[in-house]
């Protein structure tokens, strides 16, 4: 399939200094660099997620532009009833408990394995500066690609009536980068540490749910920005899409440990397959 969808515009030698606004945000430095992760963290410590305006090149982000419009079609749409936990149904439950309240998710993602050799969003996630700056930022020595076919690096796509409700991320983190927003609608929102370890804060999930909750922030990424996202227990979600603009983000999975690999179940729902790695 890669040949398919080999996206033959892009520079292969395309240098990390082609791709990264590095006079807003010089990573390749570790003397200039300080005061930025500084900043990062201090966001994520303080919101829970840090946005870098205009992170990417212009010459990168056009590019990317046109990868996405490339993949887009390769994409795997499934429409599927979902509660916020990612869990099935609890009959034992009230019938007003947010366990047991189902939404709607029609979002579509292109896997890695349908990325070509030469993506120029490929290199970005496998750039080792970039790696290093993130993996600072959250605090961690290192943080590692995901060794998954096709969970790695995906392409989230929402088009015209369209939604990715509200629910919590597996990963503690997750790192997205915003290529083309919807024409209307599209937009992030989440609420902060709604849940802990002991506690799952059912009443406040309730009123999130329910519209009735006043701490949902909203976030209207525009092209070029990147997001660091802590939304393990981050209730959040990306609205509804009205308009025949198609919104792309690329999602880079990485974790803090090597040789990380997702669920085939998971892999079957969101990939529409899986591949013998999962075996």
């Amino acid at each position: 399939m890669n040949k398919e969808v080999s996206i033959k515009h892009t520079n292969p030698l395309l240098t990390v200094e082609d791709m990264i606004n590095f006079q807003l945000y010089p990573i390749n430095s570790s003397q200039d660099s300080q005061e930025l992760i500084n900043d990062c963290r201090h966001q994520l410590t303080k919101d829970g997620f840090c946005v870098l305006k205009n992170f990417l090149s212009s010459n990168a982000l056009e590019i990317l532009q046109q990868e996405s419009q490339l993949l887009a079609p390769h994409a795997y749409y499934a429409k599927r009833r979902c509660n916020a936990f990612k869990t099935d149904d609890d009959p034992s439950l009230p019938l007003d408990h947010p366990v047991r309240f189902f939404m709607d998710r029609t979002n579509a993602f292109v896997p890695t394995n349908i990325f070509a050799p030469d993506s120029l969003f490929k290199k970005i996630y496998n750039e080792p500066i970039f790696k290093n700056f993130l993996a600072a930022c959250l605090k961690e020595k290192n943080i590692y690609e995901y060794d998954d076919p096709l969970a790695g690096l995906v392409l989230n796509i929402l088009g015209d009536d369209t939604q990715h409700p509200w629910h919590y991320d597996q990963n503690d983190f997750s790192i997205v980068l915003m290529i083309q927003p919807a024409k209307s609608g599209g937009v992030f929102e989440y609420v902060k540490d709604v849940r802990t370890p002991e506690n799952e804060n059912y009443e406040l999930v309730k009123e999130i749910l329910h519209g009735e909750c006043k701490e949902v922030t909203s976030l209207n990424l525009q092209p070029g920005d990147l997001q660091i996202f802590m939304g393990k227990n981050s209730l959040h979600r990306v609205t509804k899409v009205s308009g025949d603009t198609q919104r792309y983000t690329a999602i880079f999975a990485y974790t803090i440990n090597e040789k990380v690999i997702g669920k085939a179940k998971d892999s079957q729902l969101l990939f529409g397959k899986v591949t013998s790695k999962y075996d």
